[in-house]
């Protein structure tokens, strides 16, 4: 069971009942309201100054209510609110459902994350089959789900499909909105994966937008908190792209039970970026993280170790390395986890992470976290192995052409190029690095982006 509502808070007089009744930003004929959740409100904001709260699955008769708080001031540029876009793809805007195989290359969730966000964006409604087809257990997971769900709401979308174990689901785009966002995976689900689904999405949102998200912040198989604050944070910031995270409990498996509260604030526009320069790296933190009642020994020995084998690595440059215990008491659970993050002097960032398992020594994961570290060093990036590919979507959305130095592309960051192409008409290009002298296995990614612009900002 998912736990999913949307809160608005208030905002000027004109606000979003101009939105919704003036007809779709994305250049669609009007709605009458969005039939799903708030059929016969004739789509504005109307009736008692009090706040309301809105159910992803409240069915029609919904009633919308105008709020006390206050908005961001926001000027409205034309009453139809187009969004800008190159003619041709104003046209693919209205174009019937694209069909998105789920079974290609990864073959797992991120296809369906990036999917659901483009759909969102561009407002291109979708049909994904063959979910997560390639994974021991096909069909959407808890946390596949409440994603799905968070973007239909974000977009007014209609999805259909949306049941757990579910293989194939249908998305059908309206307006991106802003608000106060509630999600409850009641799973150790990963967080950080939910933010890479919405993130993109509020971007072009009219307002910033807040999130309270419940469910694992360092779960197996997904980036952990730390990793989206600190190292996706300073790479999404080179875009344009600004986010505070006011507070964070720590969730683990198999409990879960983490939150994290976080802002996002809208773009006009993403701008291209040029991480190509990779630099010497001038230092690196070493970081374990403790939490609930296991013993500070654990922590101790992962950190000693990992810090020996940096040092190792670096020996003959001499860069410093710190190395940090902390010991969170605030957490929903017993966990604890590693992160080693080395910054060079052209300003990137290269992070491998690790989580602590009972069947596993603290100095094997201290082995095989700085083994990937000192890999992604060796290979000649700019960026680490898993910020590859989150940054696709970014290049793909900005205004000109994105040129990035990555190591040897995974398979995820393969997918990733694959569904931005399909569902946008940005294009890539991935060719081999001859020209770096830091590694022979370089590679250097270049995208023509499609240069969206936030129709709400838009001037």
């Amino acid at each position: 069971t998912l736990l999913y509502t949307i809160k608005f808070e208030a905002m000027s007089r004109g606000g979003y009942k101009d939105v919704y009744n003036r007809g779709d930003p994305y250049g669609r004929s009007g709605r009458g309201g969005n039939k799903r959740a708030y059929h016969g409100n004739e789509g504005g904001y109307h009736g008692n100054n009090t706040d309301t709260s809105i159910s992803q699955s409240s069915g029609g008769n919904g009633n919308r209510k105008r709020g006390t708080g206050n908005e961001p001031e926001v000027s409205w540029h034309s009453p139809e609110l187009s969004l800008v876009l190159p003619k041709k793809y104003q046209a693919r805007a209205k174009e019937n459902f694209i069909e998105v195989d789920g079974s290609v290359l990864e073959g797992g969730g991120q296809i369906l994350r990036i999917s659901a966000a483009l759909s969102c964006i561009v407002a291109q409604p979708i049909n994904i089959s063959k979910i997560r087809a390639c994974r021991p257990k096909p069909g959407l997971s808890a946390q596949h789900l409440a994603g799905l769900k968070l973007v239909a709401v974000a977009c007014e979308g209609e999805l259909v499909g949306d049941t757990l174990r579910s293989t194939s689901v249908s998305l059908t785009p309206q307006c991106i909105r802003s608000g106060e966002f509630n999600v409850d995976v009641k799973t150790a689900g990963s967080i950080v994966l939910l933010l890479q689904t919405i993130l993109p999405c509020l971007l072009y949102a009219p307002f910033p937008s807040t999130l309270d998200l419940k469910g694992g912040t360092d779960a197996d198989f997904a980036p952990p908190v730390d990793y989206f604050r600190f190292t996706f944070a300073h790479y999404a910031k080179m875009f344009g792209v600004s986010f505070s995270v006011s507070s964070v409990l720590r969730g683990f498996n198999p409990k879960g039970g983490g939150e994290v509260k976080l802002t996002i604030d809208p773009v006009r526009e993403l701008s291209p970026v040029d991480i190509t320069v990779r630099g010497t790296v001038t230092s690196v933190a070493v970081d374990v993280y403790m939490c609930g009642t296991l013993p500070s020994s654990l922590g101790e020995r992962c950190l000693h170790a990992a810090q020996r084998m940096v040092e190792r690595r670096f020996t003959d440059s001499k860069v410093p390395v710190k190395s940090t215990l902390h010991r969170d008491e605030d957490s929903s659970g017993s966990g604890w986890g590693l992160c080693i993050s080395a910054k060079t002097s052209s300003n990137c960032i290269i992070t491998a992470c690790g989580n602590g398992n009972p069947k596993k020594k603290p100095e094997q994961l201290a082995s095989e976290t700085a083994e990937q570290l000192i890999r992604d060093i060796d290979e000649g990036g700019c960026v680490d192995v898993h910020m590859q590919d989150q940054i696709i979507i970014l290049m793909g959305l900005a205004t000109g052409v994105s040129r990035v130095r990555t190591g040897p592309l995974t398979m995820h960051t393969k997918t990733a190029i694959h569904v931005v192409e399909l569902l946008t008409d940005a294009q890539f290009s991935v060719t081999k690095d001859t020209d770096c002298n830091l590694g022979e296995l370089s590679y250097l990614i270049e995208c023509n982006g499609i240069g969206l612009k936030n129709a709400y900002l838009t001037d």
